[in-house]
């Protein structure tokens, strides 16, 4: 056909002339920069924009005043904690008034405890501690003495514990001997009592210390007498145990933390109410200012929405 001989070469005649492949490479090119140099009219592109922001405007206006009144809540909140922390008779005084009181009675409690208070005491005869004896039987100590004509005897208990190469001995046991039979006839009756406890533990320290030094292969104690074992503090003149506490002594040191510890959280506790009152009243007035600048912003949301509600 012939509109084929004018757009294919012709492999037959090598004399005819190729179409230039530059020319249609141009020709699709001027073509391709004609189709995306073609541009929508402006007045167009404006009023498709405007369409596009008029659908999109309510819903993110919506949203930022919903955003803008919860700001408004918290903020209306500053400003009346703000103002009630700025007034004579609010709730960071009446609080720092309560603490305020209650560190003043752990101020009195702690001088009074700081005061020592004779301790009971009453002199024990010399009677001596003999017949000392510390075994071991498959590990397991047995500590046995004899005051006068009473014999004590204290055991480990056999479910002591063995940790690596480290043995976790547990306290002894009070198998045999009382102490009451150990107190004078002389004892004043309000002390007896008193007395027999106290015996009890120093008793039961003795066994620990004679244990102890055993387990360490240091040697025994050559002379020990019943006296021994309720000597006089030299702080309350209380008694002491044989190893020289005194437990009247360790209760007022107890009381004296216990109430050093209650009056630092009452120090802390009225630091912070005192601190907490002044920063609402320092944050008032920009509290104020920022809820001006939310209402400004609010109005002008609904401004823009009832306009273009209306449009």
């Amino acid at each position: 056909m012939v509109w084929r001989r004018l757009f294919q070469h012709d492999p037959d005649n090598p004399d005819e002339p190729r179409p230039a492949q530059g020319n249609q490479q141009q020709s699709g090119a001027s073509a391709e920069h004609g189709a995306s140099s073609r541009q929508m009219p402006p007045h167009l592109e404006r009023q498709i924009e405007a369409r596009r922001r008029q659908a999109a405007a309510p819903d993110e206006l919506r949203r930022r005043l919903a955003t803008l009144e919860r700001r408004r809540t918290g903020t209306l909140y500053d400003i009346e904690q703000g103002e009630l922390a700025t007034k004579d008779d609010n709730p960071w005084k009446q609080r720092i008034g309560l603490l305020t009181e209650a560190l003043q009675t752990v101020e009195d409690d702690y001088a009074a405890a700081e005061t020592v208070v004779p301790g009971p005491h009453h002199l024990l005869p010399d009677t001596p501690i003999a017949d000392i004896a510390v075994e071991f039987e498959d590990d397991v100590a047995t500590v046995r003495y004899r005051v006068g004509d009473e014999v004590f005897v204290y055991e480990e208990p056999l479910d002591w514990a063995e940790r690596g190469h480290q043995i976790t001995r547990l306290e002894l046991r009070h198998v045999a001997g009382e102490a009451v039979r150990l107190v004078p006839d002389d004892t004043p009756g309000d002390l007896r009592e008193a007395l027999v406890h106290h015996l009890q533990t120093s008793l039961f320290v003795l066994a620990t210390v004679l244990r102890d030094r055993t387990l360490e292969e240091e040697p025994l104690p050559d002379h020990i007498v019943l006296a021994d074992l309720a000597l006089p503090c030299p702080t309350c003149d209380g008694w002491t145990d044989y190893r020289g506490r005194c437990q009247n002594c360790a209760l007022r040191a107890a009381r004296l933390q216990e109430l050093f510890r209650e009056r630092t959280r009452l120090l802390n506790e009225r630091a912070a109410e005192i601190e907490e009152q002044h920063r609402m009243a320092e944050r008032l007035p920009l509290a104020r200012r920022r809820l001006a600048d939310i209402d400004a912003e609010i109005a002008a949301i609904r401004q823009r929405l009832e306009v273009e509600g209306a449009g």
